[in-house]
């Protein structure tokens, strides 16, 4: 296992963090590829200890997290697989608003 450290997690603009045999890291994987979006995948065990990822996030956004994935979109914490669907749901409609001003 890499010796990763705290600043080159936050180097990192897309990055998914995994582990093997999960279903929800491979359902998010697959929607970032669906859209075309590159990202960095960490693999907890063999990129990453498990307890740095938790310490990492902690300290990022204050959050206690203990399960995968863990997913940052252009340097912003996004969180699991259902935070990355509710968000990408969020930016869909407001991009349906447009240039629409009142």
């Amino acid at each position: 296992m890499s010796d990763m450290t705290m600043e080159q997690l936050a180097g990192y603009q897309n990055l998914v963090i995994t582990q093997p045999n999960c279903p929800y890291c491979v359902k998010a994987k697959a929607i970032l590829d669906e859209r075309g979006t590159e990202y960095t995948t960490l693999v907890l065990g063999a990129d990453l200890a498990k307890t740095m990822m938790v310490d990492f996030i902690e300290q990022q956004t204050g959050n206690q997290v203990r399960t995968v994935p863990q997913i940052i979109l252009d340097g912003q914490y996004i969180g699991g697989h259902d935070d990355l669907v509710a968000f990408l749901a969020r930016q869909v409609e407001n991009d349906a608003f447009g240039d629409f001003e009142l």
